[in-house]
């Protein structure tokens, strides 16, 4: 077996923090889901790069959106949000729907509390 040298501890100025990472990384990475990470997506809080059908997530993007939080109130789950957005839509309508929403219904759902 050839000598492999041990990589730097995450914490060593030599290692290397990639520039961007595909979406189950940014999940692992941030802690959220998947799902909150499209919304944050779609509100334009998390910058994408789409490399053919990758969809690359830029770290940079990910440290500014948990600054931002940082010394905010509690953030609600999505299955909160989810939860939220399930009883607004039938207070609305009087029914539940199944249907997409458009990129701009997204602005509309907080992901997290405001001060």
């Amino acid at each position: 077996m050839p000598f492999q040298p041990l990589a730097p501890p995450p914490s060593s100025p030599l290692a290397i923090e990639p520039i961007s990472m595909r979406v189950p990384d940014a999940c692992q990475f941030t802690g959220i889901s998947r799902s909150t990470l499209y919304l944050l997506i779609a509100r334009g809080e998390v910058e994408i790069v789409k490399m053919g059908a990758a969809t690359l997530v830029l770290t940079e993007s990910l440290r500014g959106l948990i600054e931002r939080q940082r010394g905010t109130s509690a953030s609600r789950t999505a299955a909160q949000i989810r939860r939220r957005s399930n009883q607004d839509e039938v207070r609305k309508s009087g029914h539940q729907s199944r249907s997409r929403r458009a990129p701009s219904d997204f602005a509309s759902i907080p992901l997290f509390e405001q001060d």
